[in-house]
């Protein structure tokens, strides 16, 4: 391991962790795309790679792409809280999934990204996938949005003072338009993605809140761009404004003594 003099870090922990964080952002990567995105050399993004599969924090497909691990799950308290409501409300989750035949995931808000506790996959040939445990930008993503609108406003000021990178041409980057958002978002009761984070790929969400109307997850019916163009999404977000009030009142009994 090197020290960094000038900043006191360690530069082989700085750079796992960077790996860690570009997993999260992207849904497969080869050892080539690794080195180029963290300016290394390809022997180095080996090793790096090697070492977190070795401890379950990735995973390799026959692909020979990196993705995050099932070992990241065990080590956040929030992942484990979201564990034991996954549980809860797969039921609900296989009735969206029935209703809708595409992708339906459930996620949990923590810092500025919502994190993937589980997912049921679309029966269709081209369909969306997302890794448990990965990542996306609260601010690009339906379920993120959902979460943020029911949030304090010192929240959601905490959570876009930090600069909003741009992922697509549908990224918002300017907080203002992002605020414009939330409050469209309030009243109808659901959001909309369409491709802010990866063009291809957009949905529909609404939170799911506890009783003193924070967000503790959301729910979301995610699909291919060309699909959202014909389907009615507004009747997916009534559906999902349905199920997040469901998915509350489960919740709620299932804390009761």
């Amino acid at each position: 391991m090197v020290e960094s003099r000038a900043s006191g870090t360690i530069s082989s922990v700085n750079r796992a962790l960077s790996l860690l964080e570009l997993l999260a952002e992207n849904n497969g990567l080869t050892v080539t795309q690794i080195a180029d995105r963290l300016g290394t050399g390809k022997a180095t993004a080996f090793r790096l790679t090697k070492t977190l599969v070795e401890r379950g924090w990735a995973e390799k497909d026959d692909e020979l792409r990196y993705r995050l691990g099932p070992g990241l799950l065990s080590l956040a308290p929030a992942l484990q809280v979201g564990q034991e409501i996954r549980g809860r409300l797969r039921p609900i989750m296989d009735e969206l999934h029935d209703e809708t035949q595409e992708t339906v995931h459930l996620t949990v808000l923590r810092g500025r990204y919502v994190t993937y506790i589980e997912q049921l996959v679309s029966p269709k040939p081209v369909h969306s996938v997302s890794t448990l445990g990965g990542r996306s930008p609260a601010h690009c993503v339906s379920p993120g949005l959902a979460q943020l609108a029911v949030l304090p406003d010192d929240a959601v000021d905490w959570m876009l003072a930090a600069p909003l990178r741009r992922y697509t041409e549908r990224s918002l980057t300017n907080p203002d338009d992002v605020r414009k958002q939330l409050e469209r978002v309030r009243s109808v009761g659901y959001a909309v993605n369409r491709g802010a984070f990866r063009a291809e790929v957009g949905g529909v969400g609404a939170a799911v809140l506890d009783e003193r109307g924070k967000p503790v997850a959301a729910l979301s019916v995610c699909m291919p761009i060309y699909r959202m163009q014909t389907s009615n999404l507004d009747a997916v977000g009534e559906q999902l404004v349905a199920a997040s009030v469901d998915a509350r009142r489960v919740l709620k009994l299932s804390q009761l003594p």
